[in-house]
């Protein structure tokens, strides 16, 4: 069932209706993009508790990058794999999360096992930009601590810190004119663009900080001096006052261009995602590591350059850790992911449960997340599961 970010549609009517078979109130969020029929919004839904504890809260993303035009799904398992036949990706990031964590409240509910207040949110395009996490209002949430399942890795690596990001796009205005006739009278745009990404310094600046230039749209045909040229770039670091002075050197190689080209420059800085760090230890933390220590599981600690969901929640007050799910080579026709992890993760899920339960929730105290705090420029009763996957149980997307 395919769902890039914005056209979550489908699988968001197959989650409802498989949530609300269980019982649980449904709610959805405003779509993504209301004039579209394929749009969805958010899905939150809550279990409530039937034994003390601290409540939490279960997170995954039902989109996926595109695929290949026309391509389809074709999931495949071989040798205990599952992949895709098809040039399509296989969606293991993230519905091999949704999957886990539907597949766990489905034995929880059948089997009344005693827990302290689940809360599901399932978000929609992430992967354009964590827009349904930004969207989402978590003033509603009863949760002290949230799980988000969406990294590679095996499963028991937990994820403890992450940068903070913005993009620097930057529009070049110059002078078109024909350029085997009267080029002296153009003003290249392309020229200044790539003026000014000569001059940056990008790619692994140091152990905590990035920059990239990822795309460049410019000119119209090959015989006229270009007159527009865009420019999106970022810039990531665990460090605030790095990722401030990267993003004030690339304003200042735009601007310095543009002078030397003597054409105009329109600069935007959007603050992308803020990091978080962890390191310390939190609540989210020792949940997690006690759950994997329960099912006898090695568990490590590790850092990302990426962001997710989990930024956006830790930013809006909710004490947020992202874990790895097994899944790898994400956003290619080669992803996959093994069968072994898919039900690691809903062990996972079900001692996670059981750790929940020994935490009274009055001793849940906010968990200061740190990380490079950027602030926003514009210049403009069971322990572990005894169930099976099953015919009956099995997820499908």
């Amino acid at each position: 069932m395919p769902s890039p970010s914005g056209h979550e549609r489908d699988v968001n009517d197959f989650l409802t209706t498989r949530l609300r078979g269980l019982g649980l109130e449904v709610e959805e969020g405003e779509p993504l993009y209301p004039d579209s029929g394929s749009s969805a919004g958010n899905l939150y839904c809550r279990l409530e508790g039937n034994v003390p504890g601290t409540p939490i809260m279960l997170s995954a993303h039902t989109d996926t990058v595109p695929s290949e035009e026309e391509a389809l799904p074709e999931p495949v398992i071989e040798d205990g794999i599952i992949r895709s036949a098809s040039r399509s990706v296989l969606g293991a990031d993230d519905k091999s999360a949704v999957a886990a964590i539907v597949f766990t409240l489905e034995q929880i509910v059948r089997n009344s096992t005693p827990q302290a207040g689940i809360e599901l949110l399932l978000t929609v395009g992430e992967e354009g930009g964590l827009r349904g996490a930004k969207m989402s209002s978590l003033e509603g949430v009863a949760a002290k601590s949230g799980f988000c399942l969406d990294s590679t890795g095996p499963v028991g690596d937990v994820i403890v810190k992450s940068p903070s990001q913005k993009t620097v796009n930057a529009t070049f205005i110059g002078v078109s004119a024909h350029a085997g006739v009267v080029p002296e009278e153009g003003r290249s745009a392309v020229r200044a663009a790539a003026r000014a990404i000569t001059a940056m310094k990008l790619g692994r600046l140091d152990e905590e900080t990035t920059a990239n230039v990822g795309i460049i749209r410019g000119g119209e045909a090959v015989n006229v001096v270009p007159d527009r040229c865009t420019v999106h770039s970022e810039a990531r670091s665990h460090s605030r006052e790095k990722l401030e002075s990267q993003v004030a050197h690339m304003i200042d190689a735009f601007h310095l261009a543009a002078a030397e080209e003597e054409v105009d420059v329109e600069l935007t800085v959007i603050d992308e995602f803020h990091g978080f760090d962890f390191s310390a230890g939190g609540l989210p933390i020792e949940l997690a590591e006690r759950a994997f220590t329960r099912m006898g599981l090695k568990t490590k600690r590790t850092s990302t350059g990426g962001g997710s969901d989990v930024n956006v929640f830790n930013l809006k007050g909710l004490p947020c850790v992202n874990l790895a799910t097994g899944m790898e080579r994400v956003h290619t026709p080669d992803e996959y992911i093994s069968v072994e992890s898919l039900y690691q993760m809903h062990e996972f899920l079900m001692a996670l449960v059981v750790e929940a339960r020994d935490v009274p929730d009055e001793d849940t105290a906010p968990v200061d997340t740190g990380g490079a705090d950027a602030a926003a420029t514009d210049e403009s009763g069971t322990d572990a599961a005894d169930a099976d996957f099953t015919a009956d149980g099995q997820m499908s997307f």
